[in-house]
């Protein structure tokens, strides 16, 4: 499979949660959300809509991101669950330097390594070979298959 056709599987599989899914399909598809998020940006930039756009293409592409990277996930034998607690601090950070004075921002900080901590973590996993075998969540998605 190449990469383009591995970046457009994670569109055919919008909403599939289940399964595994190869590094080069996961990274194919980052590359390729990223390349419909710059050209809604340049196109909304053209017609002066620029910020409409790009949320409107992020919220379509939030669910096949989310399923891609639980597949991900799936691959090196985690569960998806895994993204819970760095989205979850991803959201609080902005509460987290809401609040003013020394000691808050402080707190703030370390919050604020924590959740890159998390996130070194999650991309660690992300560039981890998966197994050659079959796990709890399928046969690999690199395993030899014969065609009949």
């Amino acid at each position: 499979m190449s990469i383009v056709e591995s970046a457009f599987q994670g569109l055919k599989k919008y909403a599939d949660f289940k399964g595994r899914a190869s590094r080069v399909e996961f990274w194919s598809f980052l590359g390729l959300v990223i390349i419909l998020q710059a050209v809604a940006g340049f196109v909304g930039l053209l017609f002066g809509v620029g910020p409409l756009l790009s949320a409107i293409v992020s919220a379509l592409l939030i669910i096949p991101q989310l399923a891609v990277a639980v597949r991900r996930l799936h691959d090196v034998g985690k569960s998806g669950r895994e993204l819970l607690v760095p989205c979850i601090m991803f959201l609080a950070l902005p509460l987290a330097f809401a609040f003013r004075g020394v000691l808050p921002q402080i707190v703030a900080l370390g919050f604020l390594g924590m959740t890159l901590m998390v996130f070194a973590n999650l991309l660690r996993l992300f560039l981890k070979e998966g197994s050659t075998v079959p796990n709890s969540y399928g046969g690999a998605p690199t395993a030899f298959t014969f065609g009949c």
